[in-house]
């Protein structure tokens, strides 16, 4: 078997897009048709990512005229982490469908062992995983990228 890896949607990147986009208009709002245009991505489809960040309140919307989306704090203290939960969600990686009980029903005390060891291993993995993620933040990310350029 091909090794692959935990796979993020997506949304996930364009939700890293949204925010940078939000962030590069200084408090200015920017609209869901804006955001459409410059990610070249439906506006319903912008709309079900936009509304999980707000959710998360990570951005708002303000309404009006001169409405569209802002930030609710500023990128300094919006993780990486943060992102992808608002995105994904925050259920952990690994949950057991209950496969290896069935195969080996009458090992039960065999397959109790082997998959609390299973168990153990994957969450500290993912507690690994979510520790780097929450290690950086966006505006880290923007200013290691730009090196000082405009967005």
């Amino acid at each position: 078997m091909e090794y692959r890896p935990v796979r993020l949607s997506t949304a996930t990147e364009q939700a890293c897009c949204i925010l940078a986009l939000i962030a590069s208009r200084n408090l200015s709002p920017i609209t869901n048709g804006e955001l459409s245009a410059r990610m070249a991505v439906s506006p319903s489809y912008l709309a079900k990512i936009t509304r999980r960040l707000v959710v998360a309140e990570l951005i708002s919307s303000e309404p009006g005229a001169k409405g569209g989306f802002v930030l609710v704090q500023p990128m300094r203290l919006i993780t990486l982490l943060m992102v992808v939960e608002a995105i994904e969600g925050d259920e952990p990686f690994f949950q057991p469908a209950g496969v290896v009980e069935r195969v080996f029903k009458n090992r039960r005390r065999a397959v109790e062992k082997g998959m609390s060891v299973v168990q153990e291993k994957m969450h500290e993995a993912e507690l690994a995983w979510r520790r780097s993620l929450s290690s950086v933040t966006m505006q880290e990310i923007i200013d290691d990228a730009l090196k000082g350029e405009m967005l």
